[in-house]
């Protein structure tokens, strides 16, 4: 982990639990909501001018997010000064849920774009689109980013959120 000027009690990976209740889920409903959405998580970390926050497409593994994004890319460059973020991971239509932390980033040249892949396999089910090819073919290598996750909680709306109908449903037309 790299070392963070930021020292606070909550600097050691979180001791996730299944039965263990974060916020409004267990931690069973939150592994389950990370594992099975395709929501970005958004991102926020220290760059040079101050806080700034990025969306990500990720894959969460054993209290850990991983995502890329090229090695010379703003966000990489500023984890590696400064690993300490803030992360949400929301829904973007009612009913309100998500879960929300803190984590340390550690970031990681990578040999090959399997982790690129892997996340437009998630996100794009496949490689075989145009956006798929722009990212597999730049020059610029990628870089792995593992968050551990040292502070979270979740929420849900879901119960004071009932019988009002999507957003798209009642301003259709409009975007999100």
């Amino acid at each position: 982990m790299l070392a963070s000027p930021i020292a606070h009690i909550w600097d050691k990976p979180v001791d996730f639990k299944a039965s263990n209740t974060y916020g409004s889920w267990s931690g069973a409903e939150i592994e389950t909501f990370l594992s099975e959405t395709r929501i970005p998580l958004r991102l926020s970390f220290a760059g040079k001018s101050g806080l700034l926050i990025v969306p990500v497409w990720f894959e969460y593994q054993a209290g850990r997010f991983w995502s890329c994004s090229p090695n010379d890319s703003l966000l990489v460059t500023a984890l590696r000064d400064n690993s300490a973020v803030a992360f949400d991971v929301s829904t973007n239509d009612l009913p309100y849920r998500g879960v929300r932390g803190r984590g340390s980033a550690r970031c990681t040249t990578a040999a090959d774009n399997q982790a690129l892949e892997r996340l437009l396999q998630r996100y794009l089910a496949g490689t075989d689109n145009p956006l798929a090819q722009w990212l597999l073919n730049r020059t610029v290598a990628e870089a792995v980013i593992e968050i551990e996750i040292t502070w979270l909680t979740s929420w849900d709306f879901s119960d004071r959120m009932t019988g009002i109908e999507k957003i798209s449903a009642r301003l259709p037309g409009v975007a999100l």
